[in-house]
């Protein structure tokens, strides 16, 4: 592995081909090589596994950026036993059921956070700080008049900006998909034993809380509701 490494980085032999990253490869290698991919969008799966904690499943396929764990932080209210503060309501409930409800603490945690990467800020504070502390201390350091309503709105119109974005360059329903193996696949052992994920209802939740249509597109009246009119025209 760590002979891997230095190939990958100088584009050595099969170093080269690897540094396009796990989608790229199984394309040019086929053969099967696909169900062994474990990306979303293009972007590798970090260290959950989704048939253990369906709800981490879910925040990946609907980041922005593809199978990302920090765009929701889900990991914080599904494995740390203490409420995150960011969002009115962060219980997931049983992370070994799909629970099409638990939906929208994605999307509350996905706005949140958005305009944590917008100011700069570390999303380990979502745990310890309000959504009203935090526009608090953006009133304060820009002048601005800035309440928790407008936090949670703004985030909330940064991701569907981006999502507009996405859906302008092609992007469906058919890209917001787990790995099959996590689909088929059971888990062989530990607690988890025999779970797969079932996707389907909780994306399905996921895009209704967010005021999109069945294919996951923003629909014009969230799209005007948030103030972003001028998007509408680029995307329908």
């Amino acid at each position: 592995m760590i002979e891997l490494v230095h190939k990958i980085a100088k584009r050595e032999g099969i170093g080269n081909i690897l540094a396009e990253g796990t989608k790229a490869v199984s394309k040019k290698l086929g053969k099967g090589t696909e169900r062994f991919a474990m990306h979303v969008k293009g972007l590798e799966l970090p260290a959950y596994d989704s048939r253990a904690a369906k709800i981490t499943g879910l925040a990946y396929v609907s980041s922005n950026r593809g199978g990302c764990h920090i765009t929701a932080y889900i990991e914080g209210p599904t494995f740390i036993e203490m409420p995150f503060l960011i969002v009115e309501k962060g219980d997931v409930g049983d992370i070994l059921q799909e629970i099409p409800e638990t939906a929208k603490v994605v999307k509350d945690m996905e706005d949140a956070f958005a305009i944590f990467d917008a100011i700069g800020g570390c999303k380990f504070m979502g745990m310890v700080l309000t959504a009203e502390d935090w526009a608090t201390l953006i009133a304060n350091l820009t002048g601005w008049e800035f309440t928790a309503s407008d936090f949670r709105r703004t985030g909330e119109r940064i991701y569907n900006l981006e999502r507009a974005f996405n859906v302008r360059e092609g992007l469906t329903r058919a890209d917001d998909a787990l790995p099959k193996r996590l689909l088929e696949d059971p888990l062989p052992e530990g607690p988890a034993k025999g779970q797969v994920v079932n996707l389907e209802p909780l994306l399905d939740a996921y895009y209704k809380f967010r005021g999109w249509d069945k294919n996951g597109k923003p629909t014009s009246e969230k799209l005007k509701e948030l103030g972003l009119d001028w998007v509408i025209k680029e995307i329908y």
